[in-house]
């Protein structure tokens, strides 16, 4: 019974998956299943699944950084403008990624530095910071947008073609395969889950909790910027909102992907996995027709209908949720035992 339950689980994700595109299929036919198709929509998901490569960390902490959008922007605007003063030249677009680099990694060496250091809740700094960082961006652009139509080097990051391939999807798997060898294959993955699975207990081992939650959020800030450039490179151009509302795909493919916002429990495959549906419904609701004011809605309630299960099957398993027959069974014992002792 244990190696059944053990199959389903393992085949569960990619059944999901299987169904989601027989389904789309069997409803566009003719433009869904389709190589081009399937290649716009890795394209797609490249940008917010680079994020999620980082940003999958503090939510295995038990954290939350909802600033990935605006850093992604940030360190867009920070290349682009580089690229520019620079008069386009190549040195320009090695000093502007690198500029835009270190913004994400000073934004998530903020973010851990307050959580650590005077316990603020990382989804309060974490929004707050959102709401900053898109001002700063708005005053670096001029609340105008910076178009960047050259150098070669810098616009094929986001629109050249490497063997036919998108070069964004090559640059998701290389940071995916990063973030998976890291949480499986290191001591930080492993005292990354300590951590999030109980804080005080990995403290009390002797694992440098501090420095953890610091340098998960740096990651988090890093593949942020990563994917900032890759967004400016692809549109060519710098705009103070360029990313605003991804972090909700962000949150989305990772929630969906098995990941608990309690913390301590997650993959990057389930996160990828995450992606791809999210990608997989997108392309479907746009071949459709469907406007795009109701795909927050439909994500929004994929979020909701994914936490309630975690949720469910989390108290399910550790026995806080109570078996209807045996509770059942149990009340009518109880009554049959009080009528005996009245007789």
């Amino acid at each position: 019974m244990n190696k059944k339950i053990h199959i389903s689980k393992k085949f569960q994700k990619p059944l999901i998956l299987l169904i989601v595109i027989l389904v789309l299929t069997a409803l566009q036919p003719t433009v869904f299943p389709t190589i081009n198709n399937f290649k716009s929509i890795l394209l797609a998901i490249s940008i917010y699944g680079v994020m999620v490569c980082g940003t999958i960390y503090p939510i295995l902490l038990g954290g939350i950084d909802l600033s990935v959008g605006a850093v992604a922007a940030l360190s867009g605007a920070c290349t682009v403008l580089t690229i520019v003063k620079f008069d386009y030249s190549i040195t320009g677009v090695m000093l502007g990624i690198v500029l835009g680099l270190c913004s994400g990694i000073i934004v998530g060496l903020i973010h851990g530095l307050i959580v650590t250091r005077f316990t603020v809740p990382a989804f309060l700094i974490t929004l707050a910071s959102m709401n900053i960082i898109y001002g700063v961006t708005q005053l670096l652009t001029g609340n105008m947008v910076i178009s960047c139509l050259k150098p070669v080097c810098f616009t094929f990051l986001g629109g050249g073609r490497l063997l036919g391939i998108p070069f964004p999807i090559y640059i998701l798997i290389l940071m995916a395969s990063i973030s998976y060898f890291i949480l499986n294959k290191t001591v930080l993955g492993r005292n990354i889950y300590s951590v999030g699975g109980n804080l005080s207990a990995a403290a009390l081992s002797g694992v440098p909790t501090k420095k953890i939650i610091i340098t998960a959020y740096v990651f988090s800030g890093f593949t942020a910027a990563v994917a900032g450039i890759i967004l400016a490179s692809m549109n060519q151009q710098a705009i103070a909102k360029a990313a605003m509302g991804y972090e909700n795909d962000v949150l989305t493919a990772i929630v969906v992907g098995g990941a608990s916002l309690m913390g301590g429990e997650g993959s990057i495959q389930g996160a990828m996995f995450g992606a791809l549906l999210v990608g997989l419904l997108n392309n479907g609701l746009r071949l459709m027709g469907v406007p795009a004011i109701y795909h927050t809605v439909v994500k929004g309630i994929v979020i909701i209908t994914a936490v309630a299960f975690d949720i469910y099957y989390r108290n399910k398993n550790s026995g806080l949720v109570r078996n209807k027959k045996w509770s059942f069974t149990l009340r009518k014992r109880r009554r049959e035992n009080h009528n005996d002792e009245n007789n």
